[in-house]
């Protein structure tokens, strides 16, 4: 990041603890993202709930260790902080039962952080938080307030993968973020990398989309410019939060006004360092690990 103001980046949706085998991470997708842009030289929020319990308390000192502004996560009063219970593949591949109802589902904000997210020069979004009704009205009514650029990162982890749900959050969006098999639901287009991103753009109307390929790299498209790029081949831990780092590095750089390619690259860097981690949130420097 460079020395002139810092970029305000609000992540809206679930913060939740990830359980697996060999332990509990704090994550889902919107705080792993803001913990990278955070690290990587951000006013960064997370717009989202915990209960009033033990998890939720953990959750509220770790966010604010990490840097994160905490101004945004609520404390529920009935509902208990959100749990993922993880299962890997031996690739390091992850899949989830999400536990509901839970304190992310009712995301609330008071009046004055309505400000907060209108005067970010990013706000990142998601499907799954879009679960239940009371979030897609805040959603809604937060996207048609913001000046932000929009990123939609899209997250579909069955059963909540609503594929008509998920496309009309993407046409809200100014960037658009897929892995491979998400770009195949979405765009109807089944292992075609180009032609599938092609699709979406004529079904969302929007002008820049990224797709992550796992191991295989990943790609974007912005208003016709395609580029495609690998990943350096690491011993993957897991892949929980990967995906997170890349978009936050990616939507930094398109604010910082990097070239695309350059952005692209620092994103693949990011999240290949991330997978040879445990958990979401590893420790690192930035000025490190880009050099």
């Amino acid at each position: 990041m460079s020395e002139s103001k810092p970029k305000r980046l609000v992540a809206f949706g679930e913060v939740l603890w990830d359980c697996l085998p060999r332990g509990i991470f704090l994550g889902g997708a919107p705080l792993n993202l803001a913990y990278h842009a955070a690290r990587l030289g951000a006013e960064s929020f997370v717009a989202s709930s915990v209960g009033r319990d033990f998890l939720g308390d953990e959750t509220v000192k770790r966010v604010q260790a990490a840097g994160i502004d905490a101004r945004l996560l609520k404390r529920h009063p009935r509902l208990q902080t959100g749990a993922a219970v993880a299962k890997l593949s031996g690739s390091g591949d992850a899949s989830y039962d999400i536990l509901r109802p839970v304190a992310w589902d009712e995301i609330s904000l008071d009046p004055e952080d309505f400000q907060i997210a209108e005067e970010a020069d990013a706000f990142v979004f998601g499907s799954l938080s879009a679960r239940s009704a009371s979030n897609r009205d805040l959603l809604n009514e937060l996207l048609a307030k913001t000046e932000a650029v929009k990123i939609c990162d899209v997250n579909l982890r069955s059963p909540y993968d609503d594929k008509a749900l998920a496309l009309e959050l993407a046409k809200r969006a100014d960037v658009i973020k897929v892995n491979d098999e998400e770009l195949g639901t979405l765009s109807g287009v089944s292992g075609e990398l180009l032609p599938g991103i092609e699709a979406l753009h004529e079904a969302t109307g929007c002008g820049l989309i990224c797709v992550t390929r796992g191991a295989e790299g990943a790609a974007v498209w912005r208003d016709g410019e395609f580029i495609s790029r690998p990943t350096e081949k690491v011993e993957v831990a897991d892949t929980i939060g990967a995906g997170d780092s890349f978009t936050a590095a990616l939507g930094l750089g398109l604010l910082e006004d990097l070239a695309l390619e350059d952005s692209l690259n620092r994103a693949l860097k990011l999240s290949a360092f991330v997978a040879t981690k445990d958990g979401a949130q590893p420790d690192y420097n930035p000025a490190e690990l880009f050099a």
